[in-house]
């Protein structure tokens, strides 16, 4: 991820890039980057399709038809007129559970084999075997007519799903000057909400379908993604640190030239793969290469008290990772259109569709505000506004509910719901409601959205980096797997019925992670990943406008002759 060398002069505390580097260069890491993080749109997809498909009639029909129903001459049940089905049609929570959340446990286990597949075939190849994986799930989505089958693909596209999540938060980071970093993952989290409106528009357009087009068209349509992505995989070069780890350092150096847009002979990338090779060679002598599972131990070596051992920053990416998840974004766009139907919202769909509209437009915000200012604080800030916005809607839905809403009265089922003979939605608590969504979600693509994946890219030495990502990409999905399994048991009428009193727990959870930020997250902005190593030294409260020394290449090569000498 350090592009710039840690022998660069510093500037008001932060490394500017190399003098060789050049405004092309830049722009290259940019194409690459964003053709790359065009995988993102794979994730968003994949993880919006579903909120809409397990919403549309048809496909509760074929997932769990009633042994009594009837249907008309074109295969329509007798209420396909309707706007809505009777109350007492719907899957039950554990089938929502296993269609969302076998996804999300398919990931868990991607993202540890992704690990491996970068560390021993490459960051470039893991990509490629990660996109088959997914279009070898998406092919069993698309022609299941049952739940197993359904099941089955939703599992193996995770794995792919997984694999590809991994992997690009470590291409992306490995192949991006530290200037643009924080863009380049932000642009990933573009993607991700790019994929979810897609989804979101998609859902709206055949939800009126009574076929299998209903449902197979949005599962379909990421097969153009993932055939897209593997196309333009062809055309991308190695990441040249995983070359430098494997000590193909002429590969790496043909890389490195690709990448800036500089001859191989150039000075600058001569210069650069120096500061590469010292990196390396000084965590090495730091943390000694084992054999496959003590490779996956030496990410919690150290004592966890110590801010510079690889304990410590590993919680640290798990902590992050369980945090974004945990704080309800998912609840949105996975539960979010049945939710809305229980609550007496009309168009849902429409709905949907807005809040993913926010969303990429707050993404598009993050850009600018990601590079700009301190990580630390935006992600202290972002979750305090994120509680603050998860109460107002818990109250409000409250209040509502204590009326005679339809939570009190009817029940709730994650599917269709009962809305008939209920009194019109007063005005305050729809606008309410919405605004307190709109802010949230606002809040959180500007902030924990891309910040987490931003700091896990940022915090793991070259020698374990694979592993630590690996981990904690593992652990986001792991918290994603419990949020969906366990989300329509809060909400299930048959069985806690909570209603707006779960996004209490989200506002909980976000009050959790301003805590943990406040004292845990140190501030990595603008820093190399040498000087993150040197931060990790003091504590995550200490100066925010830290100052690192000149000499960080200097101490990383005398230390390692010392050390080498010692020996």
């Amino acid at each position: 991820m350090d592009e710039n060398g840690p022998q660069a002069q510093q500037q008001n505390g932060r490394s500017p890039e190399r003098t060789g580097f050049r405004g092309s260069s830049v722009w290259k890491a940019l194409a690459i980057g964003a053709f790359a993080g065009f995988g993102g749109i794979l994730f968003g997809y994949d993880t919006g399709y579903i909120n809409g498909v397990m919403a549309m009639g048809y496909f509760e029909n074929i997932a769990k038809p009633p042994p009594w129903l009837k249907l008309d001459r074109e295969q329509r049940p007798f209420w396909a007129d309707d706007k809505l089905a009777p109350a007492w049609f719907h899957l039950p929570g554990r089938d929502k559970s296993l269609i969302v959340g076998l996804l999300s446990a398919g990931t868990c286990v991607g993202s540890l084999l992704g690990s491996d597949a970068a560390d021993y075939l490459g960051r470039r190849v893991a990509l490629l075997l990660g996109c088959l994986v997914f279009i070898w799930g998406i092919v069993d989505q698309t022609t299941s007519v049952h739940m197993d089958l359904l099941g089955r693909g939703r599992f193996e596209t995770g794995l792919g799903m997984g694999m590809i999540s991994t992997v690009i938060i470590l291409y992306l980071a490995e192949i991006s000057p530290a200037s643009i970093r924080g863009f380049m993952v932000a642009f990933y989290q573009f993607c991700i909400t790019m994929g979810l409106l897609i989804s979101s528009c998609i859902n709206m357009g055949t939800r009126g379908m009574w076929n299998m087009g209903s449902y197979r068209i949005p599962v379909s349509l990421q097969l153009v993604w993932a055939i897209a992505l593997i196309v333009w995989l062809l055309f991308l070069p190695e990441s040249p640190r995983w070359h430098v780890k494997m000590g193909n350092l002429n590969k790496a150096k043909v890389a490195l030239a690709q990448l800036r847009c500089l001859h191989e002979n150039d000075e600058s990338v001569r210069m650069e793969l120096n500061d590469m090779e010292l990196n390396y060679e000084h965590e090495l002598t730091v943390t000694q290469p084992g054999k496959y599972w003590q490779s996956w131990l030496s990410c919690f070596r150290g004592p966890w008290r110590e801010s510079g051992s690889n304990v410590r920053r590993t919680i640290l990416g798990i902590a992050m990772q369980m945090f974004q998840q945990i704080t309800g974004v998912n609840f949105i766009f996975y539960f979010g259109t049945a939710f809305f139907q229980q609550q007496g919202f009309d168009n849902v769909f429409v709905i949907l569709v807005a809040m993913s509209a926010v969303n990429v437009a707050s993404t598009i915000a993050s850009f600018y505000v990601v590079n700009k200012l301190r990580r630390r604080s935006l992600l202290m800030a972002g979750a305090a506004i994120m509680a603050l916005c998860q109460f107002t809607v818990a109250t409000v839905g409250l209040v509502w509910r204590g009326q005679g809403s339809p939570p009190s009265r009817g029940g709730f089922h994650v599917g269709h719901a009962p809305t008939r003979n209920l009194a019109p939605m007063p005005a305050w608590h729809f606008w309410t409601t919405m605004a307190g969504v709109g802010i949230y979600l606002f809040c959180y693509a500007t902030t924990w959205g891309p910040g987490a994946w931003i700091l896990t890219g940022e915090i793991f030495p070259l020698n374990i980096r694979a592993r630590g990502v690996g981990l904690s990409t593992a652990t986001n999905w792991l918290s994603n797997s419990v949020v969906s399994f366990v989300t329509p048991v809060l909400i299930d009428a048959d069985q806690w019925n909570l209603g707006p009193a779960v996004f209490l727990i989200w506002g909980s959870a976000c009050l959790l992670a301003c805590v943990f930020t406040y004292f845990f997250v140190p501030e990595t902005k603008g820093l190399t990943l040498e000087q993150v190593d040197l931060m990790f030294e003091l504590s995550a409260r200490g100066p925010s406008r830290w100052v690192p020394p000149e000499d960080v290449a200097r101490r990383f090569s005398s230390y390692s002759r010392r050390h080498s000498t010692a020996k």
